[in-house]
């Protein structure tokens, strides 16, 4: 049992750990890095024609992201408006885009 409980205290660590990181608003932060790398990889291997295309929806992803991060660490309700409308315009221009696509097929 003694190997149970050793397990049991790094999990206990680990689990702190992420609670911390989550809590502080730091592991949105690196998902929001996370969508700017893609953003940027996909425009080198695509080219910018493809930034028209993603960049509504990268957006609200990334808008989405903010908002979580702005409830956790109890920021200003007013900040958190501000990102979720962001997070349904950039959905609507997405939306309005792919409607348009599907009908001039």
């Amino acid at each position: 049992m003694e190997g149970h409980s050793a397990t049991t205290g790094l999990g206990s660590r680990l689990i702190d750990a992420l609670a911390s990181v989550v809590q502080s608003g730091e592991f949105f932060d690196w998902v929001l890095l996370g969508v700017a790398v893609e953003l940027v990889a996909l425009v080198a291997w695509r080219g910018s024609a493809l930034l028209t295309d993603l960049l509504p929806n990268l957006a609200a992803g990334a808008a989405l992201m903010m908002s979580v991060k702005l409830a956790i660490t109890d920021a200003p309700w007013q900040w958190l408006v501000v990102a979720l409308s962001a997070a349904l315009l950039a959905h609507v221009i997405d939306l309005v885009q792919r409607l348009r696509q599907t009908h001039l097929r």
